[in-house]
């Protein structure tokens, strides 16, 4: 029998699912819940339902889209990048070219150095220092302005507008101000790129689309440029945080990780399955059409929600799941990145950024240690991800 209940839950611990979720899981794969709104949903709970969920093109993100698009501040466009076929398929096959394993590979050394600036800097601040500000929110800033060639000026806009982003404080009017002053900035840019371009990112979108593909037309250039700067920055720098909060609760496993350097890819897999940054309102989408998932029967319009830190919980698929292993050999078959025509298209860069951001701090800091109880670390905790609010820290 299916249980209805407020959703999403209250989560005590950041690594571990709110109960009420897992005792729903238990008497189903497929739980009905209530929304605050009163509205009913259903939430996938086992890996094998949302694996095939985030390939199944009778759920949709068009509704939240067209929800998403109707609040957004004037000139901004959330784009092809979120968009149904065949849109979306030809925005891919314009943009999944400059972002496979290779092109990431590429970029290893130069984020190698990036780090390491930081670190210099992250060194000559009074103890405790924060390493969320100082690091995880500070690294994927360097990268993005790497990725498109920013002058100084440039990089100082895109910093001040990280900076606001982190500071609306939940107020949906000061992060549409946020959004509506970032797509103002990347419309400049491709203007400038437009004029003058050169080996960047945004001048190679200018330029690059394959033979048989349209280019991406202005608008689609800005929202491809808006969605690279919020996907790449926000999530990369929870990430981080997540996973150094986890390397401070289970000291033995960072202790693995520092005498097994070699390992680092293998270990950065585990961080993304065991200290994922979604939860709640994350992966939410809608029937297009009736159908069954489990078992269980979803009427036409049901709002379902796909998400994959349930999946990277599930039993069926990694044993002890609760249980964090940076030697787990089978992390890599987390669905932290998604899954089918919308799997993260950063996601070979973002491998990069946490096993050179994550690698080098603990080879520079080999003594680092919290300067609080892990468990008294602050969240910030938001319907759609839950992060340290700062990690302070010794050396």
């Amino acid at each position: 029998m299916s249980h209805s209940m407020t959703y999403p839950f209250h989560r005590d611990d950041p690594f571990l699912l709110p109960g009420e979720l897992c005792r729903l899981r238990d008497d189903s794969p497929v739980p009905e819940v209530t929304l605050p709104s009163g509205e009913t949903a259903w939430v996938l709970t086992r890996y094998a339902d949302i694996r095939a969920a985030l390939r199944d093109d009778r759920l949709s993100r068009r509704p939240i889209r067209d929800q998403a698009q109707a609040t957004a501040p004037d000139g901004f466009d959330f784009g092809a990048s979120i968009a149904e076929p065949p849109g979306h398929t030809r925005w891919r096959r314009v943009i999944t070219p400059l972002f496979g394993p290779k092109q990431a590979e590429d970029l290893r050394d130069r984020i190698g150095e990036l780090t390491d600036r930081l670190l210099d800097e992250f060194a000559a601040l009074e103890q405790p220092a924060d390493l969320m500000s100082g690091l995880a929110f500070r690294l994927p800033i360097r990268v993005i302005a790497e990725l498109f060639g920013m002058a100084d000026d440039e990089y100082d806009r895109l910093a001040e507008w990280a900076s606001g982003l982190r500071n609306t404080g939940g107020s949906m009017a000061a992060f549409g101000a946020a959004m509506g002053a970032l797509g103002a900035f990347v419309n400049e840019l491709v203007d400038r790129r437009r004029a003058d371009p050169g080996r960047d990112l945004l001048s190679q979108l200018l330029t690059g689309a394959p033979d048989d593909e349209e280019p991406l037309t202005h608008q689609e250039l800005v929202s491809t440029g808006i969605l690279l700067v919020t996907a790449g920055f926000e999530t990369v720098a929870i990430q981080l945080g997540n996973a150094f909060l986890a390397l401070f609760r289970y000291p033995e496993q960072r202790e693995r990780m520092q005498a097994e350097p070699g390992s680092m890819a293998t270990a950065v897999e585990e961080c993304l399955r065991f200290a994922q940054i979604g939860s709640g309102f994350a992966g939410a989408v809608y029937a297009t059409t009736e159908l069954t998932i489990g078992g269980v029967r979803i009427p036409a319009g049901g709002m379902v929600f796909v998400r994959p830190d349930l999946a990277n919980r599930d039993p069926e698929q990694f044993s002890d799941p609760d249980l964090f292993d940076v030697g787990r050999t089978e992390a890599r078959q987390h669905l932290t990145f998604g899954g089918g025509p919308h799997f993260c298209l950063g996601a070979a860069l973002a491998r990069v950024e946490l096993q050179e951001g994550i690698g080098r701090v603990l080879r520079r800091f080999p003594e680092l240690k919290l300067d609080l109880d892990p468990t008294a670390v602050e969240l910030v905790s938001t319907p759609f991800s839950h992060y340290p609010r700062a990690l302070p820290v010794r050396w």
